[in-house]
Order: structure tokens, then sequence, then C-alpha cells
């Protein structure tokens, strides 16, 4: 069993690293994505060293500070509403013995917390309706954009898996143990 105080420093370090990605958003906002993304990956590391309730307690401080710390408030959005905690939920989904149901699940978690970040980013974010200054093409074109992110949505879950067996099957033994 691990003390407490490595506990506590692990999370510390990973929000620290967090925070200060988070941070970066809004000095390079195409970044808006992809440092979300990685940010949320992180928790991987507390998932696997400690356990989940403490990697789902570094996400809540990342989360809170995050409010106040980041720039890019589309991009804390995104941290807090779906890719700070999905790597988390994602290791549960995936104890579901059959694959197509594990996937259904993913989908409808994503889609539902997508639709509701975007929903957000239009009428809080933005300000405005934007559907109606689309026109008509607005209405495909959510639906297009959807079907994008979908799949990019598939290859971040993949790249998650690749990053947590990379983690404990590489770094952790060939790194960590020399230390």
């Amino acid at each position: 069993m691990k003390k407490v105080s490595y506990k506590v420093s692990l999370g510390g370090i990973i929000s620290a690293l967090s925070l200060s990605l988070m941070f970066l958003t809004g000095f390079m906002p195409f970044l808006v994505y992809l440092i979300p993304a990685l940010t949320g990956a992180m928790l991987i590391i507390v998932y696997v060293e400690i356990n989940a309730k403490w990697a789902f307690f570094t996400y809540v401080s990342v989360a809170v500070l995050c409010l106040f710390i980041t720039p890019d408030k589309e991009a804390g959005l995104l941290y807090i509403l779906l890719l700070g905690y999905y790597p988390l939920i994602k290791m549960f989904i995936e104890k579901i013995s059959n694959k197509v149901l594990e996937w259904i699940i993913k989908l409808v978690i994503y889609n539902t917390l997508i639709v509701i970040y975007y929903q957000i980013v239009i009428r809080v974010v933005v300000g405005s309706d934007l559907a109606d200054e689309i026109g008509e093409w607005g209405k495909y074109g959510a639906f297009i954009f959807l079907g994008m992110t979908n799949i990019v949505f598939i290859l971040y879950d993949v790249a998650v898996s690749r990053l947590k067996d990379l983690y404990i099957k590489w770094f952790r033994k060939k790194i960590l143990q020399k230390i």
C-alpha cells in the first residue's frame, strides 16, 4: 500500500502539469482540443499508480482550478465536460465483456456530452444563435461535423488505450524501475 504522501504528491504533480498545459491554451489557441485531451490522458498515470478514486480527485482539482486559470474557456469547458474524466470512465467501460455494447456506451456518452458542450459554447461563449447565421447549410453541417468528431473520438479512444499500455509495459518497466 502506498503512503498518503506519495498519493498526494503524485496527484499534485499531475495537477500542476495539467494546469500548466491548460494555461497554454491562451497562448496557443490552435491546441484548444489537443491540450484538454492530453491533460485527460495524464490521469492514466494516477489511475495506474494509485487507483481510480485518486485519479478522480485529481480530475476534480484540475477541473475546479481550470475554471480560474485557463484563459481559453472553450478548452476548459471541454476538459471539464468530456476529455478530463473520459480516460477514467473508459477504464470502467472496458471491463464489459461485450465489445459492441462497450462501443455503444462510449459513443452514446461522447455524443451526448459533445452536443451539450457545443450548445454551451454556442449559447454562452459565442453568444449568438449560430444556426440562424449559417442558414440551411447549418442544419446539415452540424450532422457532418458530429460524424467527423465521432471518428476523431474513436481515434482518441484507441490512443488513450495505447498510451496506457505504453506507460505500463514500457515506461514503468524501463524508466521507473531504474529510478
